[in-house]
């Protein structure tokens, strides 16, 4: 059944003395560009875009902003930056292959705010081969930004990181839904005001296994012809991502360490993180999801820094051991064309397609549909997330996509609340008020569906292809992992 569907309407803009300067002008910077001026009231030239490419450049002259081709690099990217930011200013970061810590670094050195969509190094990290399987994983470059955080302390200049659609988003449809359960299986009414309380609230309806569930369904009339990478958006950033290792949080009910997997050291004082790497990359790696409009499906088991974040956030402790974690994980099945190109990148030795094209104004049907599945409470597993169909997406931005507007939708409401508090100090989508970040981003998400489902990851398991499954215990790791790709 369909248990909350809402829209939204836009808010008045906000006042903003300073200057956004934006740096990145690819998929996601032109989607976000016609947004910002029905958010912020900004000075008529206090807008900028630095690039290291010209492919945004019309896109930018008009929407009302000053570009600037800037490649920036480790050893002069401070010396570039300081032309264009000052105090008061907020530096919005939409690149890839820019190192978001030592651009936090210099927003709070400057006294500016800062704001990205995913923590992102230097160029040659994530998809080097050369480098020890950890060092390319998405936990080590959290827990650089973490340790950051402490250093500056929570009264520095305020820098949210992870903020797009996931990361970001979907942290506050994590909130929502456990609500909208707390309501429906036990008639609760108050809201959590504290970390331990989500945590509690999450335990207590016997939440075991949290799947950022997420199926894009894009279609082109032009199909995907071999030797060619086709993506809804960043193909950097997508390529990179399925390099990596996969990784997620280990919840406390699982019964079965996965075969191959390794845990992450834990901070002071913790035998573990409660979380763990896969050594396979998550291109290679397969997983059962589902979501309302196609049901089940297999995606990629994906490594993304919301899966750590929500498995801290919701874990409780005895000690310093955990005593509630939930198991928490990325499930992607990008639009088909894009896995079709994912599957010939891994099959080419990870050596790229020698041509590459983002879909956009060639989509002809289909949609993101991006939510959260929380499972293990009474009535199985509650879905509840955003269904953006192209056409409501072109609707915001003729030119974009619903993948990019979902992305844009979570920086915006970062921005608005950066901006609202100004000394926060670094922070993740968990920490920021989670119904003020629905208000900004909801009217550019279309149906927001709340919808309960009886299936399960066994569901048509074992009747082909034998398989060792737990069936009593229906949303553990070995049963949610297709099982060709457990090895």
């Amino acid at each position: 059944m369909s248990a909350a569907r809402s829209k939204a309407t836009l808010p008045a803009p906000i006042e903003f003395p300073g200057r956004l300067v934006m740096i990145g002008c690819g998929s996601i910077g032109q989607a976000i560009l016609p947004l910002l001026r029905q958010h912020l009231a900004l000075g008529e030239n206090a807008l900028t875009v630095l690039a290291a490419d010209e492919v945004g450049r019309g896109v930018a002259a008009d929407n009302g902003a000053q570009f600037v081709y800037a490649h920036l690099k480790p050893k002069t990217y401070r010396r570039t930056l300081a032309r264009h930011v000052r105090a008061g200013d907020l530096l919005l970061n939409l690149s890839v292959d820019v190192s978001s810590l030592d651009l936090v670094t210099f927003a709070a050195d400057t006294g500016a705010l800062y704001v990205d969509t995913s923590i992102e190094p230097w160029p040659g990290v994530f998809d080097n081969p050369m480098m020890d399987l950890r060092q390319r994983t998405n936990y080590l470059a959290r827990e650089r930004v973490l340790e950051l955080a402490r250093e500056l302390g929570p009264d520095s200049p305020t820098a949210v990181v992870d903020h797009g659609a996931n990361p970001g988003l979907v942290s506050h449809f994590v909130k929502r839904a456990l609500l909208d359960l707390d309501r429906t299986l036990r008639g609760g009414q108050t809201v959590p005001t504290s970390r331990e309380a989500w945590a509690q609230l999450a335990r207590d309806l016997g939440i075991c296994c949290i799947q950022i569930s997420e199926r894009d369904t894009q279609a082109s009339d032009k199909p995907k012809r071999p030797g060619e990478f086709v993506n809804t958006w960043s193909i950097d950033g997508f390529t990179d991502e399925s390099q990596q290792p996969s990784e997620l949080s280990y919840g406390t009910a699982e019964e079965h360490f996965p075969t191959g997997a390794r845990y992450h050291r834990g901070r002071k004082g913790r035998t573990n993180s409660g979380t763990v790497y896969l050594q396979r990359p998550g291109s290679g790696t397969f997983a059962r999801s589902w979501t309302p409009s196609v049901g089940g499906f297999q995606g990629l088991l994906m490594s993304h820094d919301e899966v750590f974040s929500i498995g801290d956030y919701l874990s409780l402790f005895e000690g310093e051991q955990h005593s509630y974690r939930p198991t928490v994980m990325f499930v992607y099945h990008p639009c088909d064309d894009a896995m079709l190109s994912a599957l010939e990148l891994e099959g080419r030795g990870w050596q790229m397609q020698p041509q590459r094209r983002r879909l956009g104004a060639d989509i002809v049907a289909g949609m993101d549909e991006l939510g959260v599945l929380l499972a293990g409470h009474k009535q199985n597993a509650y879905w509840y997330g955003s269904q953006l169909t192209i056409d409501e997406a072109r609707r915001h931005v003729p030119y974009a996509n619903a993948t990019t507007i979902q992305v844009a939708a979570g920086a915006l409401a970062a921005l608005v609340w950066a901006i609202r508090n100004p000394r926060r100090g670094i922070v993740e989508p968990d920490d920021l008020d989670f119904e003020a970040c629905l208000e900004t981003a909801m009217p550019y998400l279309g149906p927001m569906v709340g919808e309960f489902t009886p299936w399960t990851p066994l569901q048509g398991r074992g009747e082909l292809f034998p398989e060792k499954l737990d069936t009593d215990r229906p949303w553990q790791l070995q049963n949610v992992r297709s099982r060709q790709w457990r090895g």
